[in-house]
């Protein structure tokens, strides 16, 4: 036997650490082709790459709205009970619309009157506006919340986020699915390096040209496809000997949860996507008739009032009242108050997302990640038996004389 192990080339210790590469290069490579580059390289369409996740984006977006939509979101408890009155966001607004209704008594409707009206007065017409704008405005934000299904398309906000910045989605990945990534990479180095003994004894009794090749293309291939497959499975933990194996991925699911939720309330559902969607397009409309339909009652009040009569006449309140629609109607809904103040429901979104996500069955919480694998998977696992099959073949040429 000493004889036999005598004669063996030292670089056949070498071919285990070698393979160990092999797994870790092919899967390093497989991680990054998933997320870049951002932009096809090269020259299309036959000719380059690009990214897995950035060239899917439109279709993995989708996945990710309806996931969100249809497990992770209830507009009707997002905006419940946002009208209430120690909402600082609201009183906020209050505030500033009331001193502005005032200024404009003060300044245009009755300047006069206001400098000579004596302080019970003046006192009175600010209690009146203060009252009828914390009114107005409770009743806009409980119209919108009643309403919000109506005119807030979660799908189109998550889409149009991710579309449009297609490195997003790549961001979204590596913060949900960072350990994941990192998991592929080192499997790639355990798997690669245990076929790699296995390969070695394989070559000393068969010490054949091809065989190298062979099984740098099985390294390559079988640690992608391993390391891709143990992130999801098994779903539900299994016990075997003293382990207890489950996918990666799922058993995260409470760390995921909370991951997720960070992301699409900052980056996705933000106030900032969620006041641009309300103001433009297909969801201004309704939010403006309800804004209208408010200010006209809100002014109704003041034709009623008679201290406000003493110092405004019905004309001028009719033409403030002009004046204040034609305002709204042109308007840059985004700075409206209100909608300010409906839109900032980051922290709701966070909570609930969490929540449901955390509860979802193991079936439906790989869903969150699952898509993005499939996409092309077998693009990146046959490039990494090619990437092999050429470290085999170096190897014949650089450590046991070619073929």
């Amino acid at each position: 036997m000493s004889d036999f192990f005598a004669g063996l080339n030292p670089l056949v210790l070498c071919i285990p650490f070698i393979s160990g590469f092999i797994g870790w290069f092919t899967n390093w490579i497989a991680v990054k082709a998933m997320l870049y580059p951002v932009e096809f390289v090269g020259i299309p369409p036959l000719i380059g790459w690009q990214g897995v996740v950035p060239k899917n984006a439109e279709e993995l977006s989708r996945n990710f709205s309806e996931l969100i939509h249809d497990k992770l979101i209830d507009l009707e408890q997002i905006f419940a009970d946002i009208s209430h009155e120690d909402n600082e966001a609201i009183k906020r607004v209050v505030d500033d619309i009331s001193e502005e209704i005032l200024h404009e008594f003060a300044t245009n409707l009755a300047p006069d009157k206001w400098a000579r009206a004596r302080e019970k007065l003046r006192s009175y017409i600010s209690d009146l506006v203060h009252r009828n704008v914390r009114s107005v405005t409770k009743e806009i934000l409980e119209r919108m919340s009643r309403e919000a299904s109506d005119f807030i398309d979660i799908d189109s906000i998550v889409r149009e986020a991710m579309v449009e910045d297609r490195a997003l989605l790549g961001r979204v990945m590596m913060e949900i699915a960072g350990p994941e990534f990192k998991f592929i990479e080192r499997s790639g180095l355990w798997f690669g390096g245990l076929f790699g003994v296995i390969q070695m004894f394989i070559w000393i009794a068969y010490p054949i040209s091809w065989v190298l090749p062979a099984a740098g293309f099985f390294v390559g291939y079988a640690t992608n496809w391993l390391a891709m497959t143990l992130i999801f499975e098994p779903r539900e933990p299994v016990q075997i000997g003293p382990l207890r194996v489950q996918g990666v991925f799922i058993k995260r699911q409470l760390e995921v949860a909370r991951n997720f939720a960070d992301v699409i309330a900052d980056r996705v559902l933000n106030s900032d996507n969620l006041i641009r969607h309300l103001a433009e397009g297909p969801s201004r409309e309704p939010v403006m008739k309800i804004v209208e339909e408010q200010v006209e009652a809100s002014m109704r009040v003041y034709e009623r009032d008679t201290m406000v009569a003493m110092l405004v006449s019905k004309e001028k309140i009719a033409e403030a009242k002009e004046d204040m629609l034609d305002r709204v109607r042109n308007a840059d809904m985004s700075q409206s108050g209100p909608v300010q103040a409906f839109a900032d429901q980051s922290d709701r979104i966070h909570a609930q997302i969490e929540k449901n996500l955390q509860e979802l069955d193991s079936s439906e919480f790989s869903v969150v990640l699952r898509p993005v694998f499939q996409k092309d998977e077998w693009k990146l696992v046959l490039a990494g038996g090619v990437i092999g099959t050429l470290i085999g073949a170096l190897q014949v040429v650089f450590l046991f004389g070619g073929f």
